[in-house]
């Protein structure tokens, strides 16, 4: 892991509500961001692709590395959204998390 090159926030997963009109569900209400900490945030242009033990092929742009210290709740389906060092703010819908390292935790979507 190199050094920490930003911050992110996150939420948790949301409530879902059915509209009764179209039938569709979406998720209720702007989600409240919690505040993370600093972290290794590192982009990838072309996105990075992995095969899913499904036989899937997933792609994501972002690889966010977090320190084991934090004690937060991370979920697949969750939003992030990470704050680079020079401003640069983006979103981004978490489809992974491995925490089996023993230094940090890894986030990408």
């Amino acid at each position: 892991m190199g050094r920490n090159n930003g911050t992110f926030n996150y939420t948790t997963i949301q409530e879902s509500q059915r509209d009764p009109a179209t039938g569709f569900y979406s998720a209720a209400g702007t989600p409240e961001w919690i505040p993370g900490c600093e972290c290794q945030i590192e982009k990838s242009i072309p996105a990075r692709q992995i095969l899913g033990e499904d036989g899937q092929m997933h792609a994501y742009t972002y690889d966010v590395f977090i320190p084991k210290h934090f004690k937060g709740e991370l979920v697949v389906g969750a939003q992030i959204q990470v704050v680079s060092e020079n401003g640069v703010t983006d979103e981004f819908t978490i489809q992974g998390v491995d925490d089996l390292n023993r230094k940090y935790i890894e986030v990408w979507g």
